[in-house]
């Protein structure tokens, strides 16, 4: 008789453990779909968008080690910053995160990335990757993001 509530007990902490699996599952989703979200309105200079995005007190380090607070960041994407970057025929034309690693604790999560940009300059199409390191804060419910640091990757040596 001492089985039946032992094997009971059992399979109520497997599907607990499976429920928190698949909760977890859905946050990193959640967040990959939040730092593409993020690449996306970047690349295509869609500043409200961003600003929906970010944290109120957001911060980030660019990728020549500026530190940015959010009203800097935001204006980098303003219509005349867009106008600008497109004045001298460059075109981004995706940027795509990938080799992503997610750690939630709670209300915060790091969710680091490779973002490849592919850039067009005339009729030349040439690939940029950053390494990019994301911090989101749950606020409200929704996932915005806090700190980002860009390290820009190097090319690989060719052999030969």
């Amino acid at each position: 008789m001492k089985v039946f509530p032992a094997a009971l007990l059992a399979l109520a902490l497997m599907a607990g453990s499976s429920q928190a699996h698949a909760t977890d599952t859905a946050t990193e989703q959640q967040l990959h779909d939040a730092t593409q979200a993020v690449l996306d309105a970047q690349r295509t200079f869609d500043q409200p968008t961003l600003d929906a995005l970010l944290a109120p007190d957001y911060l980030e380090i660019s990728p020549i080690g500026d530190v940015d607070d959010r009203a800097e960041v935001l204006s980098f994407y303003s219509a005349d910053a867009k106008a600008k970057a497109t004045a001298g025929g460059m075109v981004p034309l995706s940027s795509l995160a990938s080799d992503t690693n997610v750690r939630i604790d709670g209300d915060h999560a790091t969710v680091i990335a490779l973002d490849t940009i592919r850039i067009k300059t005339g009729e030349t199409e040439r690939e940029v990757a950053m390494r990019l390191a994301f911090h989101f804060r749950r606020i409200d419910g929704k996932w915005l993001l806090q700190t980002a640091q860009y390290t820009p990757q190097r090319k690989p040596a060719h052999a030969g």
